[in-house]
Order: structure tokens, then sequence, then C-alpha cells
């Protein structure tokens, strides 16, 4: 389940064709273009290694089962990368081969880089398992942050890098934004009520 960069995908897809086995370019073209129903075969990795992105894939008895993309965004100044284009394999669905592709991303670049992407949320055709996938990957919809794209009405999600696991105390307002005005105290009567 490697995360590449495009020159360690090169060096990958070189040893490959070294041992006689089949380009992996092709194995992930396939599976992205099945993924999103394409009838052509775009080169995606040809394009990502162009805009050196980096590529990555689940690969299960020599079969791509998962792939995805992503390119470090450096217009804003902050550590971002833009997600994009996760495919399953038609047989692998269900089998949280999203989860495990999107969780790579992750592990390799969550805790430094604000994470983003877009879904399919047009009427009639919202991409529902891949926003669970990425929900269930700490993932927020942005509601007024989408974008026309070919397949319809894409919504942009984020994920924010989490250093320190979720607790209470972390929840909590801090103290500089609390209110400085103690509340009265209530008088406590003893013994018995009326």
């Amino acid at each position: 389940m490697p995360i590449l960069s495009s020159e360690e995908f090169i060096n990958e897809e070189s040893d490959r064709l070294r041992r006689g086995e089949g380009t992996l370019s092709s194995l992930i073209n396939s599976n992205t273009s099945r993924g999103f129903d394409h009838e052509t075969t775009p080169d995606t990795v040809s394009n990502s290694l162009q805009n050196d992105e980096y590529i990555g894939f689940i690969e299960i008895d020599g079969q791509i089962v998962a792939s995805g993309f992503g390119k470090e965004d450096s217009k804003s100044g902050r550590k971002t990368m833009y997600i994009h284009s996760f495919a399953v394999a038609v047989d692998w669905r269900g089998k949280q081969m999203c989860q495990k592709i999107v969780g790579q991303f992750i592990k390799k670049f969550g805790k430094s880089y604000i994470l983003y992407l877009t879904v399919r949320t047009a009427e009639g055709n919202v991409n529902e398992h891949a926003i669970r996938c990425y929900e269930k990957n700490d993932f927020v919809m942005l509601p007024e942050v989408y974008r026309d794209h070919y397949d319809g009405k894409n919504n942009a999600m984020i994920r924010v890098p989490m250093n320190k696991p979720r607790t209470n105390k972390t929840l909590r307002t801090p103290r500089s934004l609390r209110s400085t005005r103690r509340r009265p105290r209530v008088q406590r009567r003893s013994g018995p009520r009326p």
C-alpha cells in the first residue's frame, strides 16, 4: 500500500519492467477508468507524473484494487494537499479499500498537511459511499464550497491535521475566551424543605 512520489513511482515502474512484470501505470489507469465509469482510459498516471504528484495504490495478487493521487498545493502559503481520483475496483467495493487508501495518505501527510478533496454531490447523483469513506477518515463537508465538474456539482471536503487525540479537555473553551464575570452563588438552604 505505498504512497509514492513521482520519482519513487518511476523507479518502481522501472524495477517492475526489469523483472518482466506488467506496467503499474496501465494497471492504475485501468482501475481509475473503471472506478469512474469512463469509456476510454485517460492517462491519469502520466498527468500526475508531469505535475509531480504522489500516487497511491493497493495491489493484491497483481491486481490494483484501489488507487488515488495527491498534489501538494503551495499557493496558500500553508502545507495543503489536494487528494483526488480515488478509485476502488468493483469486486473490492464494500471491503473498506477506500478507507485504506485514503488512510495511507493521512498516515503519510495528515499530521502536517491540510488535506482537501472534492466529491460528487449533484442532486440525484450523490456519491454517498465516497462521502461516508471520507467522513470515517475525519473529513468534513464544506457545504458552500463547490465547483461544477464534468460529472455535476462537487462539494469540497477538508481534513485538518490533528496532532493530539480529542479529549473532553481539548473541546473546552479556552480560559481567555471565557467570561471573567463570576456568576452569583446560589445560597442553598440547609434543613428540611417546606
